[in-house]
């Protein structure tokens, strides 16, 4: 293959050199018919020789970001493009170099012809190897190719009348997902944005739409801790942009240090974890925060939960990323300023904490000298004021939550309910989980309960105390897909929540506790 290692050596120089010639497109020279034409065979090195020469003239086609092309009758010595397509109709002296592009040869190359990331076609003489990375080759019926042939991840096409007198070597042919990752090239990196409205592109947004699920869930699993780094960016704004930017430039440096260092170098798998986790969780806090611009002017209580906001937040984000160039800035600035936003609130926690170990301190030191002047004789005291009572919190508040068990037993009972119901009426079974989630919203607006929960001595109520409304009830209804489409990881946080939640609480701000006294359906 020492063809092939000199065309590919030979593309690199071709590639770097472009940079050098001009900003725009040199253009090829006309052809001299009376020339006389240089001897290939005499001025060629041999194989197993690497000469690579770039001539002195500058006669070569580079164009980026558009179509390289050369007519037929003309000679160059030779072709660039760089996110753009290469037309070879006439002569090159050199090589045909592709990125980001696809080759079109009828003309005659006497080096190779290399393509990264984009389909070659050669229907012409290539007196060198053919390369095409990341692509498809194909070779038509005046194809003539004197050295080798290599396709890596790609397949290769060949005409019967294709001459090839090199061999052919294919890598990983067949990509299933080769070309959908050709047309977010093309339709997403090239216009600077995540997303784009393509057929193909459908991985694309599943993965978005993941990610968004994900950072749902970890608002709701860590609802405090989100809406307590939403405070922050919402109060602090101006520090918060600070600190993002700080994070950004003393994050490398940080990696430098530890790298240095012999003890440092053991530490850095595990900051290098910290910042990927804390990552994540920024970006949570910076969609929710861009979320509650909307949602607080709903005015409906469930809908302002944060995991509702980070929601709202993904969407818009996700409509931002089909913009060209906003989408990638939008993408990078809410990844920086979420990162920025979480360490800076834990700077601000760990600076509270040292405040209030001050504070406890000082009162000990302060309350000292009291106790020692107590021991002297003194007046009576007046009798002290007798403490205020503390507001009365809400009767369902006081009341043991319901576990796991217990639930999942109601629920049983419930479902079996309502399986009995649509199988006697006979209204098909592809409706029975909204059947179910319409039951629920009905009986919690009504009775606070269903007749599971009747069962089992349970009391759907809201978190602070009001009487469940249609919002709510709605709200819980649906939010119970959120929980089960998961795995069921939405009802199995029963058993961690301190306040004994699922998710479809959380979201809609109740709690199910046990009943102190039985009721009734009337």
């Amino acid at each position: 293959m020492n063809r092939l290692f000199r065309s590919f050596l030979l593309s690199l120089m071709l590639a770097a050199s472009g940079a050098a010639i001009a900003a725009e497109p040199t253009q090829p020279v006309e052809r001299d018919e009376t020339a006389t034409a240089p001897d290939q065979e005499q001025d060629r090195e041999p194989d197993n020789k690497i000469d690579i020469h770039l001539p002195n003239s500058g006669n070569v086609v580079v164009n980026v970001w558009g179509e390289a092309r050369l007519a037929a009758n003309d000679v160059a010595d030779g072709v660039i493009a760089v996110f753009g397509d290469a037309h070879v109709d006439g002569e090159v002296l050199e090589a045909v170099v592709t990125v980001f592009g696809n080759s079109y040869v009828t003309g005659t190359v006497h080096d190779g012809v290399v393509s990264l990331f984009g389909n070659t076609y050669i229907d012409g003489e290539v007196k060198d190897a053919a390369v095409a990375v990341f692509g498809d080759l194909e070779l038509g019926p005046h194809a003539k190719v004197d050295g080798d042939i290599a396709v890596v991840a790609g397949r290769l096409t060949r005409d019967p009348g294709a001459v090839v007198s090199g061999s052919s070597e294919i890598v990983g042919e067949g990509f299933p997902a080769l070309e959908s990752v050709r047309v977010w090239i093309h339709k997403c990196l090239f216009y600077g944005r995540p997303l784009a409205f393509e057929p193909s592109l459908w991985w694309a947004w599943t993965i978005a739409c993941g990610f968004l699920l994900f950072y749902v869930v970890v608002a709701l699993m860590f609802d405090r801790s989100v809406v307590r780094c939403v405070e922050t960016l919402e109060t602090q704004p101006g520090q918060s942009t600070v600190a993002s930017l700080m994070t950004v430039i003393l994050v490398p440096v940080l990696f430098v240090l530890l790298a240095v260092s012999v003890i440092g170098i053991v530490v850095i798998p595990f900051v290098g974890m910290g910042l990927f986790v804390a990552s994540l969780f920024g970006k949570a806090v910076a969609l929710a925060a861009l979320g509650r611009r909307v949602t607080r002017f709903t005015g409906i209580a469930p809908f302002g939960h944060i995991a509702f906001a980070t929601f709202v937040g993904g969407l818009i984000a996700m409509g931002l990323y089909v913009i060209p160039v906003v989408g990638l800035i939008a993408y990078k600035l809410l990844g920086i300023i979420g990162l920025g936003v979480v360490v800076y609130t834990i700077l601000l926690s760990i600076r509270q904490r040292s405040a209030n170990r001050a504070s406890a301190a000082a009162a000990v030191a302060a309350a000292a000298p009291a106790a020692a002047a107590s021991t002297e004789p003194s007046p009576t005291p007046a009798p002290a004021p007798a403490p205020a009572p503390a507001p009365a919190a809400p009767v369902e508040s006081t009341v043991p939550r319901a576990g796991f068990w217990i639930r999942m037993g109601a629920l049983l009972i419930d479902m079996i309910l309502i399986g009995v119901i649509i199988a006697i009426l006979d209204a098909g079974g592809e409706f029975w989980l909204l059947v179910l989630a319409a039951y629920g919203a009905l009986m919690w607006k009504i009775k606070g309960t269903t007749i599971g929960g009747l069962v089992c001595g349970l009391k759907v109520v809201r978190r602070d105390g009001a009487e469940i409304n249609w919002d709510t009830a709605i709200v819980r209804a649906l939010g119970c897909f959120l929980s089960m489409v998961v795995a069921g990881l939405g009802f199995l946080w029963i058993v961690f929540d301190e306040d004994r939640q699922a998710w479809h609480d959380k979201i809609a701000g109740t709690l199910v506790v046990r009943s102190s006294r039985p009721e009734s359906l009337v």
